[in-house]
């Protein structure tokens, strides 16, 4: 089944890190250079992860604030505790505790060494019905939360069983499927 297979095949790596001194401005260019959402936070000296820091992260407590990024360095950001899961573990495990902690990344760590890191997409992508999952076991999917999408139907982010691209999918007739070969069926 493939909710039992193991976030160590489905992690991305490597992973980009920044220091705990390295300044908010250094972190953001890092995002943007390497086109990725977040970059997990080291100890200086160790080596150790120690934290998250996610554009939405540089968003909420930088940018919102005036702060200039250059005089900000990442240790005065951080949050203070790294939520991260085993290498052992199954992508089930993984969407539930980012379910239950309301987080999209989870850094993979073994004996305080980061091994890489694993995403909602990531998992979407090996397994469109664990969305649904994560969506019952989250606040997100609480009454109202649809009002300002006038639909009879529910999208998710996945793979279309038909045509195999990624992105908007629904489920239909068994499969999850996008809008494009929907349309073709109708025809």
């Amino acid at each position: 089944m493939e909710f039992n297979i193991g976030v160590s095949e489905v992690m991305s790596t490597p992973v980009e890190m920044v220091k705990l001194n390295t300044t908010a401005y250094d972190a953001a260019n890092i995002l943007k250079t390497k086109k990725i959402g977040c970059v997990v936070v080291v100890a200086d000296d160790s080596m150790k992860p120690v934290g998250v820091i996610t554009e939405k992260d540089l968003v909420l407590k930088i940018v919102a604030r005036n702060l200039k990024s250059k005089e900000v360095l990442i240790k005065d950001i951080v949050s203070p505790k790294l939520i991260s899961i085993s290498p052992k573990a199954t992508i089930m495990d993984a969407a539930k505790l980012m379910a239950k902690k309301n987080i999209k990344r989870l850094p993979v760590i073994e004996n305080d060494e980061i091994l890489g890191i694993i995403t909602v997409s990531d998992i979407v992508t090996i397994s469109p019905k664990l969305f649904d999952i994560m969506m019952e076991a989250s606040s997100i999917r609480e009454e109202g939360d649809y009002q300002d999408y006038p639909m009879d139907y529910e999208y998710l982010y996945g793979i279309c069983e038909t045509c195999g691209s990624q992105g908007r999918v629904r489920y239909l007739d068994g499969k999850y499927i996008c809008d494009n070969c929907i349309d073709e069926d109708d025809i």
